[in-house]
């Protein structure tokens, strides 16, 4: 097999072992593989160890599972709800859906639910089956790769840099998944509420700056507005999340770039002219904000900003923010030049090897044939029910398209 072919099959094996559902993670028993077909190629069994071994700490590293898991209780727990509700009307920030665009709606709504009841009978049939899949994929890639190709492989998932990307990924899928149903109604009843006061005021620029004439707003409204400013920056973690992308940049990115030395440089003068200049504007908007916030926002409207400010829900989306920020700029400068080395290794590895077997030597299509057995078992695990009512929801979708 390709030394550079098994990293796409590696994932392939992951990605069907975990199939779009939430599994546990725990090592799977040895399970009995499916015999190969006549004339297939014979399974090392140390190979076959060593493939399934890297199976399991991959589906442990990439937060496979959890990550599924999370989009399967947000389909259940927020979206569908949400659209439930956008139907009946009275969900804040959208009006009341026309009759064209309600049946278009309810078929999406349709087809969603559909989707929950195929994950949660699918979870069944997977869990089931976890201990086979990883065996039949394992058995594969033994047949395709050799003990040594597997060790490459299971070193380069070991790097710093690649363990710290599917930590990215993870914290990333969070900005998604993180969220309530109430968490969700917040966000939009803010947003709405700001959409209505830009309308009412038309709020653009800076008042008074900009040429526009402005009230001078009471001292009192002026703490109120500081009181909004100060909470804001701080659950925002603004100032931590801004420190942690210049480090990265300055320590991180400008060393290890692949440029020129004079691009380099050009870098360099660019970041260092960045830092000048957000700390400029940063000590210019801290010590207008309020005043400025103060002269646009009535007193009612600063209570209703700050209540929006306090809300568990705000504090939730910037922390899920800031922890994405913390998990991508994790990485060192040792990281990334030792994932550097590796893969050019992996790669040279690879055209040795390629040279030194037969040109009639290829990638088999048994994958193919792997994923449509595996594909084809568990699709039959769906209930008739399901099963129709999945493939006509979408089709009905796919005819009249989404009204997202």
């Amino acid at each position: 097999m390709r030394l550079r072919s098994m990293i796409p099959a590696f994932f392939l094996a992951c990605a069907a072992v975990t199939g779009g559902v939430a599994l546990a993670l725990e090592p799977s028993p040895p399970s009995a593989s499916a015999p190969a077909e006549p004339g297939a190629k014979p399974v090392d069994p140390e190979a076959k160890r060593l493939a399934q071994a890297l199976i399991e700490d991959i589906l442990t590293a990439s937060h496979a599972a959890e990550i599924y898991g999370d989009l399967q209780r947000t389909l259940r727990d927020v979206y569908i709800p949400m659209m439930r509700e956008i139907i009946e009307g009275g969900y804040p920030g959208m009006p009341d859906p026309n009759p064209e665009m309600t049946a278009q709606l309810a078929k999406l709504l349709t087809a969603m639910d559909y989707m929950r009841k195929a994950g949660e009978e699918l979870d069944v049939a997977l869990a089931e089956n976890r201990g086979a899949i990883v065996s039949d994929f394992a058995a594969q890639l033994a047949r395709e790769a050799s003990r040594d190709e597997i060790a490459d492989v299971r070193a380069m998932l070991e790097l710093p840099a690649v363990r710290k990307g599917f930590d990215v990924l993870y914290a990333a899928s969070k900005l998604v998944t993180g969220y309530t149903y109430e968490d969700s109604r917040i966000v939009s009843e803010f947003s709405a509420w700001a959409k209505q006061l830009d309308a009412a005021k038309n709020l653009k620029g800076l008042p008074g700056l900009d040429g526009t004439p402005v009230s001078v707003p009471s001292a009192a409204r002026v703490r109120k507005a500081q009181a909004v400013v100060e909470d804001l920056v701080r659950i925002s973690h603004l100032e931590d999340m801004v420190a942690r992308a210049k480090r990265f940049a300055r320590d991180v990115y400008l060393p290890t770039a692949p440029v020129s030395e004079e691009e380099r440089a050009k870098l360099a003068a660019q970041l260092d002219e960045f830092e000048f200049t957000y700390n400029m504007r940063k000590a210019l908007v801290l010590a207008l904000a309020p005043s400025v916030v103060a002269s646009v926002l009535s007193d009612e409207d600063l209570e209703t900003l700050h209540r929006f400010v306090l809300t568990p829900s705000f504090a939730k989306g910037f922390d899920l923010l800031g922890n994405t920020v913390v998990a991508a700029t994790a990485f060192t400068k040792d990281d990334i030049l030792q994932a550097q080395k590796s893969f050019d290794d992996f790669d040279r590895k690879a055209k040795v090897r390629e040279r030194a077997k037969s040109d009639g030597e290829k990638v088999t299509d048994e994958w193919q044939a792997l994923i449509d057995k595996w594909r084809d078992k568990l699709a039959d695990r769906l209930s008739p029910e399901t099963r129709r009512g999945l493939e006509s929801s979408l089709d009905d979708l796919d005819k009249t398209g989404s009204p997202i």
